[in-house]
């Protein structure tokens, strides 16, 4: 005899729907809405597992990158040395003749500091080197030959500047502390053009003499050195009556 199905009807606010009472196809419904449920649930704690991997990533590359820029403001608020120019060579000089160029070290502090003094910094391993540059034709300053230039002295160590010069500066700008300045007296350029003298700060490594790196250098204004004639002066003649 063939298995017949009961049918029974639910009424409810969206009508009467059927409800089938056959155990075979009760079976099959409950297992796959089974199916669909731990279906669900698995795509759940998929997607949470997931959005918490990523979270932690996020956070981690903003961690880096606030970490970055606090390390690079820090590095920006530490002292550091500056060079100014303080005796600028002629603007306009025969060939031949020497020139001269001085140049004021300080040191740059974040902020005003009273119990910071001059004598307290080491400037031991310290010392200035000066070149000669010249204006390239798209802005840039070209390094010339060492030949170009010459002096009785192209390496200065830091001389002890006046003690009224750096208190009158040290109460114009509080936060630089003047520790002492480079002479480069006799300079001879030995050919004719537009030039500037260039002062690179040097500090020696403490492994050892021979090791050194370049700190900051300071450029001076132009200098265009040319052939000049020198003129004769004429003889007078005496007239005779």
């Amino acid at each position: 005899m063939a298995e017949t199905s009961q049918r029974s009807y639910l009424r409810d606010s969206h009508g009467p729907r059927a409800v089938d009472g056959g155990s075979g196809r009760s079976d099959k419904g409950c297992a796959s809405s089974r199916r669909l449920k731990d279906s669900d649930d698995k795509n759940q704690h998929r997607s949470k597992r997931d959005s918490s991997n990523r979270s932690p990533k996020k956070d981690s590359t903003h961690r880096r990158k606030q970490t970055s820029s606090q390390s690079s403001e820090s590095s920006a608020e530490r002292p550091h040395f500056e060079l100014d120019v303080i005796g600028q060579p002629p603007r306009g000089v025969a060939l031949g003749l020497p020139v001269e160029t001085s140049v004021m070290i300080s040191l740059k502090l974040p902020e005003p500091d009273q119990s910071v003094d001059a004598d307290s910094v080491d400037t031991s391993r310290l010392f200035a080197v000066a070149s000669l540059v010249a204006d390239g034709r798209s802005g840039e300053r070209v390094p010339l030959e060492a030949g170009i230039m010459t002096g009785q002295k192209m390496f200065d160590s830091v001389h002890a500047i006046p003690d009224e010069c750096a208190d009158r500066l040290a109460s114009n700008q509080p936060s630089r502390l003047v520790l002492g300045y480079f002479s480069f007296p006799g300079l001879l350029i030995r050919q004719s053009g537009t030039y500037r003298i260039r002062t690179t700060l040097i500090k020696t490594s403490s492994s050892g003499p021979d090791g050194g790196s370049s700190i900051v250098a300071v450029d001076s204004e132009p200098i265009k050195v040319e052939r000049r004639s020198i003129a004769t002066p004429r003889r007078h003649q005496r007239v005779y009556s």
